[in-house]
Protein backbone atom coordinates (compact mmCIF):
# COMPACT_ATOMS: atom_id res chain seq x y z
CA UNK A 1 0.00 0.00 0.00
CA UNK A 2 3.16 2.26 0.87
CA UNK A 3 4.58 1.60 -2.24
CA UNK A 4 1.27 2.00 -4.12
CA UNK A 5 1.12 5.54 -3.11
CA UNK A 6 4.46 7.17 -3.68
CA UNK A 7 4.19 7.94 -7.59
CA UNK A 8 1.34 10.02 -6.27
CA UNK A 9 3.46 12.22 -3.82
CA UNK A 10 5.90 12.21 -6.17
CA UNK A 11 3.59 13.80 -8.85
CA UNK A 12 2.46 16.05 -6.08
CA UNK A 13 5.34 17.28 -5.37
CA UNK A 14 6.91 17.71 -8.94
CA UNK A 15 2.95 20.04 -9.53
CA UNK A 16 4.33 21.80 -6.48
CA UNK A 17 7.82 22.53 -7.94
CA UNK A 18 6.33 24.12 -11.03
CA UNK A 19 4.09 26.49 -10.99
CA UNK A 20 6.25 29.39 -12.06
CA UNK A 21 7.65 29.87 -15.82
CA UNK A 22 10.22 31.74 -17.21
CA UNK A 23 10.11 32.33 -21.18
CA UNK A 24 12.90 34.00 -23.49
CA UNK A 25 11.78 34.39 -27.13
CA UNK A 26 12.81 35.90 -30.37
CA UNK A 27 10.97 36.81 -33.47
CA UNK A 28 9.16 39.44 -35.87
CA UNK A 29 7.11 41.60 -35.44
CA UNK A 30 4.66 42.91 -38.38
CA UNK A 31 3.30 46.35 -38.35
CA UNK A 32 0.94 46.61 -41.20
CA UNK A 33 1.04 50.61 -41.46
CA UNK A 34 4.65 50.46 -40.71
CA UNK A 35 6.74 51.97 -43.03
CA UNK A 36 10.92 52.76 -42.75
CA UNK A 37 11.91 56.31 -41.85
CA UNK A 38 12.84 56.58 -45.62
CA UNK A 39 9.85 55.35 -47.16
CA UNK A 40 6.78 57.00 -45.00
CA UNK A 41 5.02 57.58 -48.29
CA UNK A 42 5.33 53.95 -49.70
CA UNK A 43 5.16 50.65 -48.29
CA UNK A 44 2.95 47.77 -48.25
CA UNK A 45 3.88 47.53 -43.79
CA UNK A 46 7.50 46.93 -42.02
CA UNK A 47 8.91 43.49 -40.20
CA UNK A 48 10.57 44.63 -36.75
CA UNK A 49 12.70 41.78 -35.39
CA UNK A 50 11.77 41.89 -31.40
CA UNK A 51 13.17 40.22 -28.55
CA UNK A 52 10.75 38.65 -25.06
CA UNK A 53 10.91 37.63 -21.73
CA UNK A 54 7.59 36.52 -19.63
CA UNK A 55 6.91 35.56 -16.43
CA UNK A 56 4.04 33.66 -15.41
CA UNK A 57 2.39 31.84 -11.96
CA UNK A 58 0.56 29.13 -12.20
CA UNK A 59 -2.81 29.83 -10.05
CA UNK A 60 -4.84 26.85 -10.92
CA UNK A 61 -4.56 23.67 -13.02
CA UNK A 62 -5.51 25.67 -16.37
CA UNK A 63 -4.86 28.95 -15.83
CA UNK A 64 -1.91 31.61 -15.06
CA UNK A 65 -1.02 35.25 -14.39
CA UNK A 66 1.88 36.96 -15.90
CA UNK A 67 3.76 39.48 -17.08
CA UNK A 68 5.04 39.80 -21.08
CA UNK A 69 7.86 42.17 -21.70
CA UNK A 70 9.10 42.68 -25.58
CA UNK A 71 11.56 45.08 -27.25
CA UNK A 72 11.22 45.88 -30.65
CA UNK A 73 14.42 46.76 -31.92
CA UNK A 74 13.77 48.93 -35.15
CA UNK A 75 13.33 52.37 -35.90
CA UNK A 76 10.19 52.87 -37.90
CA UNK A 77 7.27 55.24 -38.37
CA UNK A 78 3.58 54.67 -38.74
CA UNK A 79 1.86 55.55 -42.54
CA UNK A 80 -1.09 58.38 -42.33
CA UNK A 81 -0.81 59.31 -38.29
CA UNK A 82 3.45 60.08 -38.48
CA UNK A 83 3.55 58.28 -35.38
CA UNK A 84 7.57 57.75 -34.76
CA UNK A 85 8.75 54.53 -32.97
CA UNK A 86 11.91 54.12 -32.00
CA UNK A 87 12.86 50.66 -29.97
CA UNK A 88 9.88 50.40 -28.53
CA UNK A 89 9.23 48.45 -25.47
CA UNK A 90 6.15 46.48 -24.53
CA UNK A 91 4.59 45.73 -21.03
CA UNK A 92 1.83 43.60 -20.52
CA UNK A 93 -0.08 41.75 -17.95
CA UNK A 94 -1.80 38.75 -19.68
CA UNK A 95 -4.05 35.98 -18.26
CA UNK A 96 -3.06 32.80 -20.00
CA UNK A 97 -5.91 29.67 -20.64
CA UNK A 98 -4.79 26.28 -21.42
CA UNK A 99 -7.50 24.80 -23.86
CA UNK A 100 -5.79 21.75 -24.01
CA UNK A 101 -2.51 20.37 -23.32
CA UNK A 102 0.60 22.27 -24.07
CA UNK A 103 -2.02 24.75 -26.40
CA UNK A 104 -2.75 28.01 -24.12
CA UNK A 105 -4.41 31.34 -25.15
CA UNK A 106 -3.58 35.02 -23.51
CA UNK A 107 -5.23 38.01 -23.15
CA UNK A 108 -4.30 41.28 -21.14
CA UNK A 109 -3.46 44.70 -20.92
CA UNK A 110 -0.69 47.03 -21.11
CA UNK A 111 1.74 49.82 -22.74
CA UNK A 112 3.90 50.28 -25.51
CA UNK A 113 6.92 52.82 -23.84
CA UNK A 114 8.65 54.84 -26.35
CA UNK A 115 10.26 58.06 -26.29
CA UNK A 116 8.16 59.80 -28.60
CA UNK A 117 4.91 58.76 -27.46
CA UNK A 118 3.73 55.99 -25.32
CA UNK A 119 0.77 53.79 -25.99
CA UNK A 120 -1.79 51.71 -24.51
CA UNK A 121 -1.99 48.20 -25.89
CA UNK A 122 -4.88 45.14 -25.21
CA UNK A 123 -2.83 41.76 -26.20
CA UNK A 124 -4.15 38.96 -27.77
CA UNK A 125 -2.76 35.54 -28.56
CA UNK A 126 -1.60 31.66 -28.55
CA UNK A 127 1.09 29.51 -27.70
CA UNK A 128 1.79 25.78 -28.28
CA UNK A 129 4.19 24.03 -25.72
CA UNK A 130 6.30 21.82 -27.23
CA UNK A 131 7.97 19.77 -24.02
CA UNK A 132 11.66 18.71 -24.02
CA UNK A 133 12.42 17.66 -20.86
CA UNK A 134 13.63 18.52 -17.21
CA UNK A 135 10.85 21.10 -17.62
CA UNK A 136 12.40 23.09 -20.21
CA UNK A 137 9.58 23.74 -23.01
CA UNK A 138 9.82 25.34 -26.86
CA UNK A 139 7.32 27.67 -27.26
CA UNK A 140 6.39 28.74 -30.90
CA UNK A 141 3.30 31.75 -30.24
CA UNK A 142 1.49 34.23 -32.13
CA UNK A 143 0.47 37.83 -30.62
CA UNK A 144 -2.28 40.38 -31.66
CA UNK A 145 -1.80 43.81 -30.45
CA UNK A 146 -4.21 46.38 -30.75
CA UNK A 147 -2.51 49.55 -30.00
CA UNK A 148 -4.22 53.36 -30.35
CA UNK A 149 -3.32 54.09 -33.76
CA UNK A 150 -2.42 50.97 -35.14
CA UNK A 151 -2.22 46.97 -34.75
CA UNK A 152 0.76 44.75 -35.12
CA UNK A 153 1.25 40.79 -35.26
CA UNK A 154 4.16 38.96 -33.84
CA UNK A 155 5.52 35.53 -34.48
CA UNK A 156 8.41 34.18 -32.44
CA UNK A 157 9.84 31.30 -30.92
CA UNK A 158 10.69 31.18 -27.51
CA UNK A 159 12.75 28.41 -24.75
CA UNK A 160 10.82 28.00 -21.38
CA UNK A 161 11.55 26.62 -17.89
CA UNK A 162 9.40 25.50 -15.60
CA UNK A 163 10.44 26.07 -12.03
Amino acid sequence: MLFASLPLLAQEAEEAETKNRVVFSLGYTWIPQGAKLSESETGDGFFVPAVGFDYFRKVSDRLEVGMMWDWELDHYIIRNSELERERAMIFAAVASYELMEHWAVYAGLGGEFEKNENLMIWRLGTEYAIPMGHNWEFLPSFTFDIKEGYNSWNLAVGFGKRF
